[in-house]
């Protein structure tokens, strides 16, 4: 369902890791053959990957739609800050960078519409709209691909959109960063509860891409002379278990999982090297570092956080798994691919 009410008020629309990139600014041109409509873009992205390739969709988005991106905040029609909750600090910029550009929208009298996208959107909702009333959107992460629907919207009122909805199929072509390598989601959300992650409150329950989908979108990478695709998921392993039709086969597996996936995707022409991320440790399998080590454009990198070394800490993490069965993870990838490269992520005094 939908409501839209009078300006000034609020129109809530509903529908039946790694974090080393703050500060991100898209730079891209817009493409030559589509109509310009004489307004301009700015993207600033905080947070991780997957912030980064919903603010590819919808710079794809705009400047389908005609807009032109624009390096200078300052001079755009449209300010998208695409947020990330996971540290403080950028959460702190977010609202730095709002002031500023509130003060500008108060004393200029522009038409500027001021987006809040992404988790600390999602996280914060209503209550961004109170702290900071000359944003014109805020809306969850969920709702990258309909940003020209909720700026349709945002003309006769303020718009929340942080209800659950299922997110649209990647509809419209990225406008993507670098030529070379590109992102491409094949689950979004998680349905893990560790103790001390937003994540499945602001990114919402896994939803499986169709492997048909991201098949065709690395087709067209390929095609395009991209050369490296990275996988992209919140908890990427549990690919698969949420579709239609995935039940467990007669060898008590689920019949389509992660590595079924990479299988079926791998020899998509043009495209050299894949890799993938962020793995859990509760759902790597040895048929996963198998087919790594037997699928030539795998690269052999893995990048898998274990949090702690601590039981009982992990339990109270609720990780669903122990140090011994991190270790032994590790021994298999070994056992495989001895020369693999291995990254993980660690929290210092976990405050329980």
């Amino acid at each position: 369902m939908e409501r839209l009410v009078p300006s000034g008020a609020v129109a809530v629309l509903s529908d039946d890791a790694f974090c080393g990139l703050e500060g991100f600014v898209l730079r891209r041109e817009a493409p030559a053959n589509v109509p310009k409509n004489g307004k301009r873009y700015h993207i600033h992205t905080f947070g991780c990957q997957m912030n980064m390739a919903d603010s590819e969709r919808m710079a794809g988005c705009l400047e389908t739609a005609g807009y032109e991106c624009v390096e200078d905040a300052n001079h755009a029609d449209v300010l998208i800050y695409n947020t990330c909750s996971i540290r403080e600090k950028a959460e702190l910029k977010v609202y730095s960078a709002l002031g500023k550009q509130a003060k500008r929208k108060r004393t200029a009298g522009t038409e500027l519409k001021v987006v809040v996208a992404g988790c600390v959107a999602q996280q914060e909702g209503a209550a961004m709209l109170r702290r900071v009333p000359e944003v014109d959107i805020v809306m969850g992460p969920q709702y990258a691909n309909r940003i020209l629907e909720l700026l349709e919207r945002a003309e006769s009122s303020q718009v929340l959109a942080t209800e659950a909805v299922s997110v649209l199929e990647d509809i419209t072509v990225p406008r993507r960063e670098s030529d070379l390598t590109a992102w491409v989601n094949v689950i979004y959300g998680c349905n893990e509860k560790c103790t001390y992650c937003v994540v499945p409150y602001t990114r919402g329950q896994e939803q499986s891409r169709a492997a048909a989908d991201i098949k065709r979108e690395m087709l067209a990478l390929g095609e395009a002379g991209y050369k490296e695709v990275t996988l992209l998921g919140q908890n990427i392993d549990a690919y698969g278990r949420d579709l239609p039709g995935m039940a467990d086969d007669a060898s008590g597996r689920r019949a389509w999982t992660f590595t079924d996936l990479l299988r079926y995707v791998h020899d998509v022409p043009g495209i050299q090297r894949i890799r993938f991320a962020t793995s859990h440790p509760r759902y790597f399998t040895d048929r996963l570092v198998q087919a790594c080590a037997e699928l030539p454009k795998l690269c052999e990198f893995f990048h898998i956080p274990f949090q702690s070394g601590d039981n009982d800490i992990l339990r109270e993490m609720k990780r669903g798994y122990s140090h011994e069965r991190y270790r032994a993870i590790i021994d298999n990838i070994r056992r495989y691919m001895p020369d693999a490269s291995i990254s993980g992520d660690a929290i210092v005094g976990f405050p329980g």
